[in-house]
């Protein structure tokens, strides 16, 4: 985007409710004067930022739950270093370092209703006029592109779009305003998000279909996506690759079916998806900050790719799945990426309770290690 359309004001911002106050209404500056530098003497540039004083005069409820929600507070990350740390609340450490290289990824009010986020270079999606509806390109994958968008229009190299995108669903046809602006709590991670989206709420039928024998089975014991998904994108360096590793493997694409790390009353799931996350016990030791509790959280971690199909190689027959252990997060398989270098031995106990070690619906173990070493 060249930078004079990046702030272009259009004829549909004009027409809009917003397009007839005052410019200094929002962006305060100096009205009545005609040189830049003093009609830009106090201009405020977001005025949406922090705790959005522009937006809080019209729609203060919205902006309370935003600086609740996770797209506002970045709580997810917060609750895993609290983990991995054993300490309640973020240390100084902590914020320092997430502030510095992290917190850029926060996203204010206009950063989804009027232009890219600043992560991205930021820029008006269309001359200022206000969304309703953030637009999916230019604002929701613009930061959830790399996985999410990419298997949800299927820019992986021979991995098909998601059935839901090739029917001309984006991403607020399961994403709503309820679970993206927050109720003014603060949830614990994204699957904790008040509104998130289950599969069935359009598909509730599969709840009690007594036709198709799979969903018969399997509905309260394997999530949807471990027959529906296909191959996705997992990552093993870190971003900052401040760890003691020094890797720099690209991300690679992956299947893997693990034991729910997490089971809740909404996911009560014996088997899940799961994704590697790129954290070593050393990862933020450049900043001061040691993980004693490092074990505690596995590092494969539950999953929901974004690339739904209908028929897949795994639900094709029973022994596709039920004899075929190259699909399942087996002791093995972290071994072998341990000996790769991908993973350091101390993620072999952190993934514990996530690890297969034996075949659904099959008595022989798939390794001889024994449950719990």
């Amino acid at each position: 985007m060249e930078v004079w359309e990046k702030y272009q004001v259009s004829e549909a911002f004009l027409a809009d409710d917003h397009g007839d106050s005052p410019c200094t209404d929002c962006h305060l500056g100096q009205s009545g004067t005609l040189t830049k530098e003093e009609a830009h003497a106090g201009l405020v540039l977001d005025p949406s930022a922090g705790e959005a004083p522009a937006c809080r005069n019209c729609h203060m409820d919205k902006v309370d739950d935003h600086l609740a929600s996770l797209h506002g507070t970045q709580n997810g990350y917060f609750t895993q270093f609290a983990q991995r740390t054993g300490e309640s609340r973020p240390s100084s450490q902590v914020r320092a370092m997430f502030n510095k290289h992290c917190s850029g990824c926060h996203t204010s009010c206009g950063q989804c209703h009027i232009s890219r986020p600043g992560s991205v270079e930021g820029g008006l999606v269309s001359g200022h006029a206000f969304m309703i509806r953030p637009s999916q390109t230019d604002n929701c994958t613009a930061c959830h592109g790399s996985r999410v968008g990419d298997e949800f229009r299927g820019h992986n190299a021979g991995i098909p779009a998601d059935t839901h995108y090739l029917k001309g669903m984006t991403c607020f046809a399961c994403h709503t305003g309820a679970e993206i602006h927050g109720d003014g709590t603060t949830p614990a991670g994204r699957y904790d998000a008040p509104g998130a989206p289950e599969c069935t709420d359009c598909h509730p039928e599969v709840l009690t279909d007594t036709e198709n024998v799979q969903h018969r089975i399997h509905s309260d014991t394997v999530a949807c996506q471990v027959c529906h998904s296909v191959e996705y994108k997992t990552c093993y360096s870190c971003h900052v690759d401040q760890d003691s590793r020094g890797l720099t493997t690209p991300s690679r694409m992956d299947f893997r079916i693990g034991r729910n790390p997490n089971p809740t009353a909404d996911r009560p799931w014996s088997y899940v998806l799961v994704r590697h996350v790129p954290i070593a016990p050393t990862s933020f030791e450049a900043w001061g900050i040691s993980l004693p509790q490092y074990a505690s959280a596995p590092t494969w971690r539950f999953a929901t790719p974004h690339n739904i199909q209908k028929n897949t190689p795994q639900n094709a027959t029973c022994v596709a799945c039920h004899d075929a252990p190259d699909l399942f997060l087996t002791p093995e398989y972290v071994d072998g990426l341990v000996q790769e270098g991908l993973m350091v031995p101390e993620e072999i106990q952190a993934n514990d309770g996530v690890l297969v070690r034996q075949l659904p619906g099959n008595a022989v173990l798939v390794t001889g290690r024994g449950e719990g070493e």
